[in-house]
């Protein structure tokens, strides 16, 4: 019997209580378990079900204003698995890299960019600074039986639909450099990285701000940190126009990154696959309402005409 999956167009919150216990059934799981699978399902919102289940879901998904779309899971491209690279070399057409543990250099060309999506994503042991459950006060769930247990998983989904408090401070402006930013504020507590999937989903590669070394020109030095990440960052805005996801680009003209952040690398990762799927499925009608365009940076070195950054602590090459 085929399955199916569904996708959202664009990336929405869903009530887990109402959906959970509408796909409960169809999931095989127990309607705690399902409200957690809605919640971050995120745009690719659920999979593997039967087509008349996903069709009810699809219909129900409509009348709260919720557009998604239905796919037989033979008709969804698979994702080649996740590569890190650390050493990166800009081109006028192409970025080289080098695989980590390796000497062998490869390149793509700057236009075969289908998506580029700079996220953040919390380290497992702080991620919950960056949400608004306290994961630390609530009692050992599997210690717990019967009635109690569900009790506490209840109330846990409850607290997590509910809206973060805002902490930001008020008046505040963008940074000259996110990445900075970051770096200072929560360096040891997140996870940076670029990730780029090509047109045809045969590459997907994933940069780490905390692992770069970019080098812009032959003979120069190799940039690491926010330096050379804002660098690499210039060059995909602009050789790869159009590539940036629309979190991206909320992102780069954050004040706060706090509700940018991932809780988890699960998450993060599907939202990526969606942003691609979306772009591969339907090309046309990809493409979200205009957003800004990405800041340029003080040390832009994604620019032909740009001058050189100055050379603060680097990763020599």
């Amino acid at each position: 019997m085929a399955r199916f999956t569904i996708l959202l167009d664009a990336d929405v919150p869903v009530d887990p209580r109402k959906y959970g216990d509408l796909v409960a059934p169809a999931l095989g799981l127990t309607k705690v378990e399902a409200r957690m699978a809605v919640r971050k399902g995120r745009g690719i919102f659920l999979e593997n079900l039967a087509e008349d289940d996903a069709k009810r879901v699809v219909d129900e998904l409509g009348k709260d204003g919720i557009k998604a779309h239905l796919l037989a899971v033979a008709e969804v491209p698979p994702f080649p698995p996740v590569r890190k690279a650390a050493l990166l070399e800009h081109g006028e057409e192409l970025l080289t890299y080098t695989l980590p543990g390796t000497t062998e250099r490869e390149s793509i060309p700057w236009d075969a960019v289908l998506v580029a999506h700079v996220g953040v994503v919390a380290k497992p042991e702080f991620k919950e600074l960056f949400g608004h459950v306290p994961f630390r006060m609530i009692p050992a769930i599997h210690k717990m039986d019967g009635l109690e247990r569900e009790l506490i998983r209840e109330n846990l989904i409850l607290k997590m639909e509910g809206k973060p408090a805002d902490n930001r401070l008020k008046n505040e402006k963008r940074p000259d450099s996110i990445f900075e930013e970051i770096e200072q504020k929560y360096g040891t507590k997140v996870k940076v990285t670029a990730d780029l999937i090509t047109a045809d989903l045969g590459l997907w590669l994933r940069v780490a701000l905390d692992e770069i070394a970019y080098l812009y020109m032959t003979g120069g030095v190799r940039m690491g940190g926010p330096w050379g990440f804002q660098m690499l960052v210039n060059d995909l805005r602009d050789k790869s126009p159009g590539g940036f996801s629309e979190m991206t680009l909320k992102l780069l003209e954050a004040t706060d990154i706090r509700e940018h952040v991932f809780p988890q690398i699960e998450e993060y990762n599907r939202y990526v696959q969606w942003v691609a799927l979306k772009r591969v499925l339907w090309p046309s009608a990809a493409s979200s309402s205009p957003s800004p365009e990405a800041p340029a940076s003080p040390t832009d070195g994604g620019s032909s005409t740009a001058s050189p950054a100055p050379e603060p602590p680097s990763t020599s090459s």
